[in-house]
């Protein structure tokens, strides 16, 4: 990481002079070197353009992230994300373009898999998502958004969940989905948010009248919270629910762990229809491109919402470092440390995790 850490002090060098001016649109080409439980050691090139279509008093920042890797898995990423802000925030649009070759670990569904099954799966997969918005009054959107998945070239080989063979195979094809979403965003700041609320409902209908291979629906709730407890210091939360009903296919289930919720569990280490998380993170800048956080979060995956357990839920929590490569914008690059019931992992990405 020692390298990681020399090229990302020398951009932050240059982004705090480029603070100095108002610019319209700032790039930010990065070199990356990643680390997590899902693709190990990654590396490759990450660039983010930083633009505001209005101005700084009713207009916030909008980002475009473009993104290709590949890691010592044997996994290739291509990924572009958008999260754009018309002017005045009459309109937001929100979604991501992607192309992943990605072999993964697979323990079979419910909340009580094994570590000891763990399988090795492989499948390539195209995703576009996109969620277009209208502001109806102040920070509350309405509009709608669609889904489109494709997964194919799957291979799996099983030693244990010879069971699971069958049902996977199955349920490569394609799952595609309209949807409607509310959203109210009061944040300070879309990547790293000092004060303000987030709230996001969604209710996307996968079916065969929209070239769907299977039926479907899948229903999110987003809340988040945020309280500048004092300068440099923020109390962030989060609660996520997941909740699909259907015929879901494996890749579509609600997948506890990852980067950004439950940090510590690999993505996918339990998955099943419906999924609930809550965490927290105190965040702290000591210095003004040096800050660390702590957090802690709580979960559990379940096939019915009836099914969920209080005693069964699962526990994570960790330490992170935050390095300031963009002080006027607020943009973070992120390296953190996440545990959770026999299990561990490193993290390595942009921005926060929520």
């Amino acid at each position: 990481m020692s390298i990681v850490v020399f090229l990302l002090l020398i951009n932050a060098a240059f982004a705090q002079d480029s603070t100095q001016v108002e610019r319209k649109l700032e790039i930010l080409p990065l070199p990356v070197l990643f680390y997590t439980p899902e693709t190990r050691l990654g590396f490759g090139g990450l660039g983010t353009g930083l633009f505001n279509l209005g101005s700084s008093q009713d207009t916030r920042i909008s980002n475009v992230q473009v993104l290709a890797a590949y890691t010592i898995n044997q996994q290739v990423i291509a990924q572009a994300r958008n999260n754009i802000f018309t002017k005045g925030e009459g309109y937001n649009f929100f979604g991501q373009l992607s192309f992943f070759d990605f072999p993964i670990f697979y323990y079979g569904i419910g909340n009580d898999s094994q570590s000891e099954n763990e399988e090795d799966l492989d499948y390539k997969v195209f995703v576009f998502e996109q969620r277009a918005l209208k502001k109806v009054v102040d920070y509350n959107f309405v509009g709608i958004q669609y889904r489109l998945i494709h997964l194919y070239d799957l291979i799996y080989e099983p030693r244990f969940l010879l069971e699971d063979q069958a049902r996977l195979e199955a349920e490569a094809g394609t799952y595609s989905g309209l949807g409607l979403a509310y959203l109210h965003d009061s944040r300070d700041n879309v990547l790293n948010s000092f004060k303000g609320s987030y709230l996001e409902f969604t209710a996307t209908f996968h079916r065969k009248s929209l070239a769907s291979d299977f039926n479907f629906t899948r229903y999110r709730l987003d809340a988040r919270k945020y309280w500048l407890l004092e300068t440099h210091t923020v109390l962030a939360t989060q609660f996520l629910g997941e909740f699909n009903d259907g015929d879901v296919p494996f890749r579509e289930l609600a997948l506890m762990g990852g980067d950004q919720i439950m940090r510590g569990y690999y993505q996918g280490r339990f998955r099943d229809k419906n999924q609930v998380a809550l965490q927290a993170e105190y965040r702290r800048q000591v210095i003004p491109w040096l800050g660390f956080v702590l957090f802690g979060s709580v979960g559990d995956v379940a096939a019915s919402v009836d099914q969920f357990d209080l005693g069964d839920f699962k526990a994570a929590g960790g330490a992170g470092i935050r390095l300031m490569i963009n002080k006027k914008d607020r943009v973070n690059i992120r390296f953190d440390y996440g545990l959770g019931r026999d299990t561990n992992g490193f993290y390595f990405a942009f921005a926060e995790s929520f």
